[in-house]
């Protein structure tokens, strides 16, 4: 059943899984990555709308499962922080 509460934590559990990325601990944080952090400091039991804040949920876990998904394709070359060009997995 979806709540509030439920897409929360679904929402954290993705937002970590997804900065815990291999690919992604080697790079900068993104906006998405942001915005979920900001979303996730808002509590359920606020008199916000609970299909406001379930979309803002939903919304954000699809974002971040597309970016874990695609990230080779999303960022195909980037380089590491001493300006040599990382290897590919």
């Amino acid at each position: 059943m979806l709540t509030p509460q439920n897409t929360y934590f679904a929402l954290l559990i993705v937002q970590a899984l997804h900065l815990l990325h291999p690919r992604l601990t080697k790079r900068h944080i993104s906006l998405a990555e942001v915005i979920s952090a900001v979303v996730l400091c808002v509590p359920w039991w606020l008199p916000i709308p609970a299909l406001l804040l379930m979309g803002a949920h939903i919304l954000l876990i699809v974002v971040q499962i597309v970016g874990s998904v695609w990230i080779k394709k999303l960022s195909p070359d980037w380089k590491s922080s001493d300006g040599a060009e990382s290897q590919t997995d």
